[in-house]
Formats: C-alpha cells, structure tokens, sequence
C-alpha cells in the first residue's frame, strides 16, 4: 500500500479495522486506500443508490417525464405505458399502477320526456306550490303556467334543490339542462354542485349562471368524477329579480362508472437490456395504500432479474424512507438482490388480497439500479 505524505504513525488498515462494513474518517492516517485495500463488500453503496433512484424519480415526476433509462439505473412513473410489459389483471390509471380502478363510459344526454323518479329522490329547502318535488324528474314538461309546479316569491342565497341518485350510485355530471317556463322572469343567480356525502360539495359550474327568460338554461362542464348528488344552489337574488321559479322538468349529461376489481395483479417490465451482465439489483419505490394497509412482501411483491425473466428473485428487503415522498405516497428502499447473471434487468410487481375499499395498493413508481 502506498503512503501519500508522512509514514503513518500506526499500521495500514485491516479488514478487522472495518465494522460494518463503515469505514471512517478516524481510520484513515495520512494516506488513500486503494481498491485492493478493500473487500468487494467492505463498502455499502446501496443507500447511495437508494438516494439517487429517488432523486431520480422525484425529477421524473415533476417532468412528467416517460420511462427512462440512466446507465446504471431504470426509471418509471407510470406517465404513460413506455416499457409497462406485461401487464395481467392491472392497469395503469392517472400516474399508478392499480388492481382496482373506474372506467367512466360514454356521456349522453338523459331524455328530458322519461320519468326518472326511480333514478333520483329530489329534496329542496324551498316550498313547492303547485305539485311535488319529483315532478321534476317525471318526463311531464308542462310548460303551461296554469299546470306547472314551481317556487314562488323571489329566491334568497343558499337556498337549493338536490337530487340523490341512491347509496352506492355515482354518475358523472357534465351538463344540466332546466326546462323552465317562459315567462319573461328574473329568478337570480345559481350554481352546480356535486358531492358523494352531501356534506362537502364541489363547484361543476365555475360561475353562477342567471336563470331566466328562457324555455331551457344549459349549463356544461368538464369532470371525470363521480358524484352521488347534484345540487342545483343559488348564489344570490339581485336586484331585478322577479318572483316565481316555473319548473317543468330538468335533465343531465352523464356517464355512468363501472369498477374493475381483481384481488391479485402482475405487472412485468419490458425487456431492458443493460451494457454489461449483472448479479445485483436494488432500487425505490413509490406506493399509496388508497385503502386499507398493505404489508409488503405479502400484498404487494417487487421481483428482479437479470436474464430477461428466465429466473426471478423477490428483494431482499422492504426498508421504509422519511419523510413520504407526496401526501399518500410513500418511499421505499428496495435492498439489494443477488440475480442469476445476464443483461436483461427487468422488475415484476405483484399484487395479492387486493380488494375495493379495503386494500388498494397502489404503486406510483419505481426505480431500478444495478
């Protein structure tokens, strides 16, 4: 071993001066270490990986960048289906990779003429003169004054009307249509509003519209969510407005949500060819528990090769990082892994016990060093 500088005043460095495969700065006398001073394990590098996939990751994120590769690392956030593979009873929904997802299906217009009274129970804190509060969704479209139900006098903020599609219905809403009687009249300002407990609503019309001298008011939005209930709430009374809300019927664009629901899930990346064989594999990775907790290892797995899948190995170790990486989304170190040799180096996530609002394990991302 060579000395840079004075000759040491203690021996060179042994194998029994490292502990834990630490080396620190106490040990080292005036001199370098060479890399034939050192066993091939004496150093763990594997944190130092850890650290840079997450790095990485973090970076892929805010660029919302596809799946990519570094020379020594992979890097997936699920933007897009760059390099996904094989993908069995999962999918790939808004930046994760999940057993348990909603498809929302084509939006139509519901027909303003049907009775929809099985469909939604109206509920108002406004008096009805004139019929009841399902005649709104009962397909009459009595745009006779002298037949029509409707509020009377003038309308004061915070009043509303709500139509509750029943436990366990969502639609998504994105447009209303109220058939109202012509009648010249000013009823004030109003606003959509969707929310799935009745509590906490959510604005689907940016700003209230006037609902006034017209046959029909249509109002349209963008959501992709779905909502339990609807509610029609006004915002105010200006002045000019006049009394009496004539409503004959009201109708709604929607979409109706299926949930797809598998217990168990496999998703294998694409092939990954690498500059030259390797035995060892690391990485992070980024999951959500959306419900429930999953116990990793058992309901969520993360598998390596290094020879195109031919053999698999699950990692070693599930170390958990702080701080989280997002709200919800958590870090994990994925330790170091001893593969069959070769220059595919591919992961595999497979889920098991996944069930729809009890365990939803969600994986958001994941980064492979080798």
């Amino acid at each position: 071993m060579a000395y840079i500088g004075k000759t040491p005043t203690s021996a060179p460095l042994t194998s029994s001066d490292i502990t834990d495969g630490i080396i620190t700065s106490a040990k080292i006398v005036d001199g370098t270490i060479s890399s034939a001073d050192l066993a091939s394990d004496a150093v763990d590098l594997q944190p130092l990986k850890s650290d840079l996939s997450a790095l990485a990751l973090r970076e892929a994120t805010n660029e919302t960048s596809a799946a990519f590769n570094l020379p020594n690392q992979f890097i997936d956030t699920f933007s897009d289906d760059t390099n996904l593979g094989t993908q069995t009873t999962c999918d790939r929904v808004s930046g994760a990779i999940v057993t348990i997802y909603d498809t929302i299906g084509s939006s139509a217009w519901e027909d303003q003429t049907s009775d929809r009274t099985g469909t939604y129970t109206v509920t108002s804190d406004i008096s009805v003169t004139g019929g009841t509060l399902s005649n709104w969704v009962d397909g009459s479209l009595a745009f006779d004054s002298d037949s029509s139900w409707y509020f009377s006098g003038t309308r004061a903020a915070d009043e509303y009307i709500t139509l509750d599609l029943g436990s366990g219905n969502l639609k998504v809403f994105t447009g209303a249509r109220i058939y109202c009687h012509s009648a010249g009249a000013y009823h004030g300002h109003w606003k959509w509003q969707g929310s799935t407990d009745n509590s906490s609503y959510t604005d689907l019309t940016d700003t209230a519209f006037a609902w006034q001298d017209s046959s029909v008011v249509e109002e349209t939005w963008s959501s992709t969510t779905g909502y339990r209930y609807i509610r029609l709430l006004c915002t105010g009374n200006p002045s000019g407005a006049t009394a009496s809300n004539w409503l004959p019927e009201v109708s709604f664009n929607t979409a109706t949500i299926s949930t797809t629901s598998s217990a168990t899930g496999t998703l294998i990346q694409s092939a990954n060819t690498v500059g030259s064989a390797k035995t060892k594999v690391g990485g992070t990775m980024l999951y959500k528990d959306n419900a429930g907790t999953a116990t990793l290892g058992t309901d969520l797995k993360i598998y390596f090769t290094c020879n195109g899948g031919t053999n698999w190995t699950e990692a070693s170790s599930y170390s958990a990082i702080t701080p989280v990486y997002s709200t919800g989304i958590k870090q994990v170190r994925l330790g170091e892994t001893t593969c069959t040799s070769g220059t595919d180096v591919r992961y595999k996530a497979v889920w098991a016990n996944q069930a729809a609002s009890s365990k939803e394990t969600q994986l958001h991302g994941i980064g492979v060093n080798y």
